[in-house]
C-alpha cells in the first residue's frame, strides 16, 4: 500500500527531528536524487534550480502508513516536597492597631479636602490670577499655566464649580 509523498516527507522530517525549512536549505548541496539519498537528505536541486523531493516510487510503496508521535505523559510533573527545616512561619498580624496605612490615608484625605475648601472659599478674578506668582497659584489650587485669554480662565472656573457640586 503506497503512502502519499507529503505524508512520507513529513514522517521523515519528524523522525530526523528537523524542520521543512532546514531540510530544504540542504537541497542546494545535491544535484541528483541518488546523491541526496546517499547523504541522507530529503531534497535536492534539479538542473533548472528547482528544489525537489529526493524520493523514489519504491520508497513510497515500502513506507509504513503513518509514524505515531511519541506519547507524552498526561500527568504533570510532581513538584519536589519542601524541606521542613527551611519552612518559615510568618505572622499575619503586623501590629496591635494595624500597619498604619489606614491612618496615613485618612490624614492625606483630610489635607486634600482642606486645600480644596481653601481654594473654593477664595473667588479669584482673571486680573488676580494674572498677577499671582506660581507658588500662590499652587496654594490656591489653580493651574500654573493656562490659556492667555480671560475666556479660557472663566471656562476653567465654571468647570471647577460644577465639579464641586
Amino acid at each position: 500500500m503506497a503512502v502519499s509523498l507529503t505524508t512520507y516527507l513529513n514522517n521523515q522530517i519528524k523522525s530526523k527531528g528537523s524542520t521543512l525549512a532546514k531540510e530544504k536549505a540542504k537541497a542546494g548541496k545535491y544535484k541528483s536524487i541518488s546523491a541526496a539519498k546517499k547523504a541522507g537528505a530529503l531534497y535536492y536541486t534539479d538542473k533548472n534550480g528547482k528544489v525537489m523531493a529526493a524520493v523514489y516510487a519504491e520508497d513510497l510503496k515500502k513506507a509504513p502508513k503513518k509514524v505515531a508521535a511519541p506519547k507524552k505523559s498526561l500527568r504533570p510533573k510532581a513538584r519536589p516536597a519542601p524541606d521542613p527545616d527551611k519552612i518559615e512561619v510568618k505572622s499575619l498580624v503586623k501590629g496591635g492597631r494595624g500597619d498604619g496605612n489606614a491612618e496615613v490615608r485618612r490624614r492625606n484625605v483630610r489635607a486634600v479636602s482642606q486645600k480644596q475648601k481653601r481654594a473654593a472659599s477664595t473667588s479669584i478674578s482673571y486680573e488676580k490670577f494674572k498677577n499671582m506668582s506660581n507658588d500662590q497659584k499652587k496654594a490656591a489650587g489653580l493651574p500654573i499655566s493656562m490659556g492667555k485669554t480671560e475666556e479660557s480662565f472663566n471656562r476653567f472656573m465654571a468647570a471647577r464649580k460644577k465639579s464641586k457640586k
